[in-house]
């Protein structure tokens, strides 16, 4: 199995319905182009009828990882209870199994994507580094600019000196590609990763955010639980957080796991070709260049509108009328 798309869930009774409408746009996107290239999703927990309905119909193999916190509890013992509600750490405790099926090339998408061309062409034209992703929004090389409060660069790269690990430049984690079968020295870095996690959450409730209580907030449910499992010995051990965005607790823990495997090589998805967050909303749809978009769930249904309009000679938009009954529920807020 040299190429593979894959997709990850942490099945989540309240937001299934959002989950269904994510999940069916991205798979009737990259069915429209590629009918045969082999797609799995990684289930952490039951999956609800109507997401199991869909993998059948679009040949997505599904492979069951069991539940979530018991996942997270095997893993880190001690604090992966306190983690469980976090619901985005799944996404990068799949990589065993990715090696298992010799996979060389993988491309890891969440559910708010959708293809506009080909999957191959991506997979062609990005196969010469080890990691391939956007640049973080708001990074130093974001193209919408720079912005410190959000991703603190300098603070970041002294945060991996002091680990002994590389400086890896942010990126975003909706969609990346790894090359030359990497997935299988990623399988190893699981523990290294829930470890940076909890002692990136350990120090947000210490350091916290101006004029907001983190471990009270509802915004970040999984703080007070974090602040009442950590201990003093975890305070010693805390790294300290560096952006104001406490929903991005896993990329940055996976930057930092990344610069544990010495010799890792990285590139940038152009913007041309694969768009992320409201750039596809700016321009209109028949001069669309991109060959995929990750586009934040926030944005699900102008997203719905937007493919909506018409296009000179479209051929291949037979799947646009179902989306209209799958987005009927209200997406939920974006939770990073």
């Amino acid at each position: 199995m040299p190429r593979l798309v894959s997709y990850s869930l942490a099945c989540v009774e309240r937001r299934r319905h959002e989950h269904a409408s994510q999940l069916q746009l991205s798979l009737s996107s990259l069915r429209a182009s590629n009918a045969s290239i082999p797609v799995v999703l990684f289930s952490h927990g039951p999956l609800a009828p109507e997401i199991a309905e869909l993998c059948s119909r679009f040949g997505v193999m599904v492979s069951y990882q069991g539940d979530y916190r018991d996942r997270l509890g095997a893993l880190s013992p001690r604090s992966g209870g306190a983690m469980a509600r976090y619901p985005v750490l799944h996404k990068s405790l799949n990589f065993t199994e990715l090696a298992a099926a010799n996979a060389r090339q993988v491309l890891c998408c969440d559910l708010d994507t959708i293809f506009f061309a080909d999957v191959e062409v991506l997979f062609d034209r990005y196969a010469g580094p080890d990691v391939v992703a956007r640049e973080e929004v708001h990074s130093g090389r974001s193209i919408h600019g720079a912005d410190r409060a959000f991703i603190d660069e300098p603070l970041l790269e002294h945060v991996a000196d002091h680990l002994g690990r590389a400086f890896v430049r942010p990126i975003n984690l909706g969609i990346v590609l790894y090359n030359h079968g990497v997935v299988a020295r990623l399988a190893a870095l699981a523990p290294t990763f829930l470890d940076d996690a909890w002692r990136l959450m350990t120090g947000l409730t210490i350091r916290g955010f101006p004029n907001v209580d983190v471990a009270g907030n509802d915004t970040f449910p999984w703080m007070a639980e974090v602040r009442l499992r950590a201990t003093e010995a975890d305070r010693q051990r805390a790294l300290p957080f560096s952006s104001n965005n406490g929903w991005i607790v896993e990329e940055i823990a996976w930057w930092l796991a990344l610069g544990s495997i010495p010799g890792l090589t990285f590139a940038d998805f152009a913007a041309c070709d694969v768009a992320q967050n409201g750039e596809l909303l700016s321009m209109p749809r028949d001069r669309a260049p991109w060959a995929l978009c990750h586009y934040y769930s926030h944005n699900l249904e102008r997203v719905v509108e937007w493919l909506r309009q018409p296009r000179p000679y479209a051929t291949r938009d037979s799947w646009l009328p179902t989306l209209h009954r799958c987005t009927a529920q209200p997406a939920a807020a974006l939770e990073r």
